[in-house]
């Protein structure tokens, strides 16, 4: 079977532009045929479903019987048609401009308001069209975060994690996260003491590893440079012997010179001898070296085929259930020092780590090594050594690195306690939307974005009773109508999750697009940027947001790391974390291409993501979804040949507060 991916290439792009004529949908139902719709749509300006930073008229106040004053003029985000109904004030679509975001919020912030301050504070971390001021928007976020705004706890911790205008502090990060939550109480840390311990020793591990391999390496080095020192002496020993045998046939044994030679004889070949001991033994300390890196001295036999063989020393490599080879790291790594063996070392043409070739590093025993990069949490490295006789030997195996994703326990609640949470959390909705009929804007066509978002809607409807609208081959009108309605209809006990999936784009400044079926190849302005789906969940009422993005570069939409809830986590912490916001992102990959075929009839993510949510039989949060989801995507893509990485993060900006987005199915 040939592998689709779902994306398509194209050149960098501009920021999007604003669209043209669009309409809002009034009622959120069956799809209608796309001419009745158009017709629908053609009373707004697509314009006026964007949110903007808007600018409320003051109220007149009377104070006492005879003095009458007019309020300050209040900021709030809401769409254009909603500003202008309210006789606000607002530049159309300029939420990009730095001087006009402040103008709008930075009054009613110096005046001691917390969310404009949390507000003032992102448009300085965001930058806005200058150099982002991390120091300010830290300043304004921990304003923000001293009176109570939990949104400016999140945002103040992010850069605490970061280290951006702030010194890197992860305590004082994780205590501004726990405060968000409303929680104190020291077990809800990033992960258990107990795994924490286990986490540490498997990382000292392999460590000590690393540290012995090198230390042997070096020794074994040391031990054949003195082992080619004393083969050169007894080489020019052995040189001597000969001469002086030769010196001696031709002088009669009586004469003084002839008992001289004798003497010169005895002595050398005793010399001789010594010097043979001493190579044996440095050829044994050699061989007991080699025994160390838990390899045999000398060359190993040649295969019938006459293929090498390759042995990787460090790091320490473990069979994954999917049957791939795989050295977990625990410790997050900028690189790494793959060491290996390849035999016979003499008969090596060419050896090649990641297509780099190190035939250079080759030592005589065979050993080499190579520095490799970790630019994510899974590496893969693929050796290759080919023969002077062309036969080719291939070893692969994956690097990972488990400290921002560790195992979780299955969390276990009572029945009593799932149906006070699920009448507490309140209602579900979602709105899935699959877009494989892509024709005429130069975008190729996909195979199984319409089935992912069919198959997912009925599961979240049956399995966990969302009210689910399914929209397949959406036009960009109609995902801005949907996405605008939402924002203006849900309330406060909602839960919304949105599942795309499609093409998406990505320009030079790393901002990310959804792209509709009416899309055109060259022309931003005809997709959907996730700054404006960003725009939307920011305004929204929903107490818990998931965004679910099965699209090529969704890694765009990432923000802040999650932090998960130990399993042992109080029924009374879970219930009191769930009334916080939730605005939470769980991407298909980062920024790179992604697999549209591979899973069943299904992209490799949606399959994963149905079989998590069928197997799912309790309450479960979606950090805990998330990691059955990537051990399953990872595990499928590199048996497929293109690495897959999903993600789960908090989106920035869009009023997270610190809760989880919970899945729990019907009674």
């Amino acid at each position: 079977m040939s592998l689709e991916i779902s994306c398509h290439p194209s050149p960098l792009l501009q920021r999007l532009l604003t669209g043209t004529a669009a309409a809002l949908l009034t009622v959120v139902g069956a799809l209608s045929p796309q001419p009745a719709m158009a017709k629908r749509v053609d009373r707004v300006q697509v314009d006026e479903l964007y949110v903007v930073d808007c600018l409320l008229p003051g109220q007149i106040r009377q104070l006492g019987g005879s003095m009458t004053y007019l309020s300050a003029r209040r900021p709030i985000r809401t769409t254009a048609k909603d500003c202008e109904i309210r006789g606000g004030e607002y530049v159309a679509f300029d939420r990009a401009n730095y001087a006009t975001a402040l103008k709008t919020w930075l009054p009613a912030a110096q005046g001691g308001d917390a969310e404009a301050m949390n507000y003032v504070g992102e448009i300085y971390e965001q930058g806005l069209g200058l150099e982002p001021d991390y120091e300010l928007a830290a300043h304004w976020f921990k304003q923000a975060a001293e009176k109570g705004n939990s949104s400016a706890m999140i945002n103040l911790g992010s850069l605490y994690e970061a280290g951006r205008g702030v010194p890197q502090d992860s305590t004082t990060a994780l205590n501004w996260y726990r405060r968000a939550s409303g929680l104190k109480d020291a077990k809800l840390e990033l992960v258990t003491e107990e795994e924490e311990l286990r986490r540490r020793s498997q990382e000292q591990e392999n460590i000590e590893l690393r540290n012995q391999v090198t230390r042997l390496k070096g020794d074994l080095d040391q031990a054949r440079s003195e082992l080619d020192r004393r083969r050169s002496a007894l080489e020019n020993s052995r040189q001597q012997l000969e001469q002086t045998r030769q010196q001696l046939a031709r002088i009669e044994r009586e004469s003084a010179e002839g008992q001289d030679a004798m003497r010169r004889l005895a002595q050398l070949e005793s010399e001789v001898g010594e010097r043979e001991q001493a190579v044996r033994s440095s050829q044994t300390n050699a061989d007991q070296l080699l025994a160390q890196l838990g390899i045999g001295g000398g060359d190993a036999p040649v295969s019938a085929e006459g293929a090498a063989s390759i042995s990787v020393l460090s790091p320490k490599l473990k069979t994954t259930r999917a049957g791939v080879l795989a050295a977990p790291l625990f410790g997050s790594l900028p690189s790494y020092q793959v060491i290996g063996r390849v035999q016979p070392a003499g008969r090596i043409a060419s050896l090649k780590v990641n297509n780099v070739e190190m035939l250079d590093k080759l030592d005589p025993d065979g050993l080499f090594s190579a520095d490799i990069a970790l630019p994510a949490a899974e590496t893969p490295v693929r050796i290759e050594a080919t023969t002077q006789d062309g036969v080719q030997t291939i070893e692969s195996f994956l690097i990972t690195q488990q400290s921002n994703t560790p195992a979780l326990a299955k969390r276990v609640t009572s029945r009593v306690f799932e149906r006070r949470m699920r009448s507490d959390l309140g209602n579900f909705h979602a709105l899935v939307v699959g877009n494989n009929d892509y024709s005429g804007g130069g975008f190729a066509p996909l195979k199984t974005a319409v089935n992912d978002a069919q198959t997912i809607g009925k599961v979240l409807k049956d399995r966990y009773g969302y009210k689910v609208t399914t929209v397949t081959n959406a036009s960009r009108i109609e995902l801005i109508a949907r996405l605008s309605e939402l924002s203006t209809t849900l309330k406060g006990n909602d839960n919304l999750l949105v599942y795309y999936a499609g093409h998406g784009q990505i320009d030079s400044r790393n901002k990310g697009y959804w792209v509709p079926v009416d899309g055109r190849e060259n022309d931003p302005s005809t997709w959907v940027s996730t700054d404006i789906v960003n725009d939307f969940i920011g305004v929204m009422a929903a107490k818990h947001v998931l965004v679910i993005a099965d699209s090529c570069y969704s890694g765009v939409l990432s923000g802040s790391a999650i932090r998960p809830i130990p399993a042992d986590a109080k029924e009374e912490d879970l219930l009191f974390v769930s009334r916080v916001k939730a605005r939470t992102v769980l991407t298909s990959g980062g920024l790179q291409p992604i697999l549209d075929e591979g899973g069943n009839n299904h992209s490799v993510f949606a399959q994963a993501f149905l079989t998590a949510l069928q197997q799912n039989d309790s309450l479960v949060e979606g950090y805990r979804l998330y990691q059955d989801v990537a051990e399953m995507v990872t595990q499928r893509s590199i048996v497929l040949g293109l690495m897959q990485t999903p993600q789960y993060t908090a989106l920035k900006h869009v009023g997270h507060e610190g809760s989880e987005f919970f899945f729990l199915p019907k009674a």
